[in-house]
């Protein structure tokens, strides 16, 4: 059993801080989505939506997608 904190890593928090209202919802899906439909543990999931969502996105050096 993992003995990891259910909070969203420090990093991954900042960075979704930053989504719009269309990539937030994006990014809560894909994590749902990887995380009970694939069985991912739920902070590589988060990790793994975001790196998605800034891939379709286009995260740009001002930190906004």
């Amino acid at each position: 059993m993992s003995h990891s904190s259910n909070k969203q890593h420090p990093l991954v928090a900042e960075m979704v801080a930053s989504l719009d209202e269309t990539q937030r919802e994006a990014y809560e899906e894909r994590a749902a989505i990887l995380e009970f439909d694939a069985g991912v543990d739920r902070h590589l999931a988060e990790a793994w939506a975001l790196l998605e969502v800034i891939k379709k996105y286009r995260w740009n050096e001002s930190n906004q997608l």
